[in-house]
């Protein structure tokens, strides 16, 4: 699992950049501060998503190395709703959050964690 722990921190440290970035670009840009806004909500709640989803699959992993039989799922509605969640924000809030900006930004940490994974895997070689 010592793997998982720096996929984590890379993963963190690159969307806590991306995020400032869009603070940085809704502060000096206002006539495009909901896209900015809206974009540093999706990559909030896509770090969010990968946080839990990499509790769950370590919950996962340690009852398997245990034996235990007892049935445990990933969470994905979990992490479904909590999606829809910020699309209903953008959808109630068009002024401060725009729809198609946290949509786009909700897929941030999958292609983050591809990037960082085939660097990590040249990195071995």
């Amino acid at each position: 699992m010592n793997e998982l722990w720096k996929y984590r921190r890379v993963l963190t440290r690159t969307t806590l950049y991306f995020i400032a970035l869009c603070f940085m670009g809704a502060a000096f840009f206002p006539e495009y501060r909901s896209i900015a806004l809206g974009m540093a909500l999706g990559a909030c709640v896509s770090l969010l998503n990968s946080f839990y989803l990499s509790y769950k699959v370590r919950k996962v992993t340690d009852q398997a190395l245990s034996g235990e039989s007892k049935m445990v799922n990933i969470g994905f509605m979990t992490r479904a709703a909590v999606s829809v969640l910020a699309i209903v924000l953008a959808y109630q809030k068009p002024d401060k959050f725009n729809l198609y900006a946290v949509a786009s930004t909700l897929v941030l940490s999958q292609f983050l964690l591809l990037f960082i994974g085939i660097r990590f895997s040249r990195k071995q070689e």
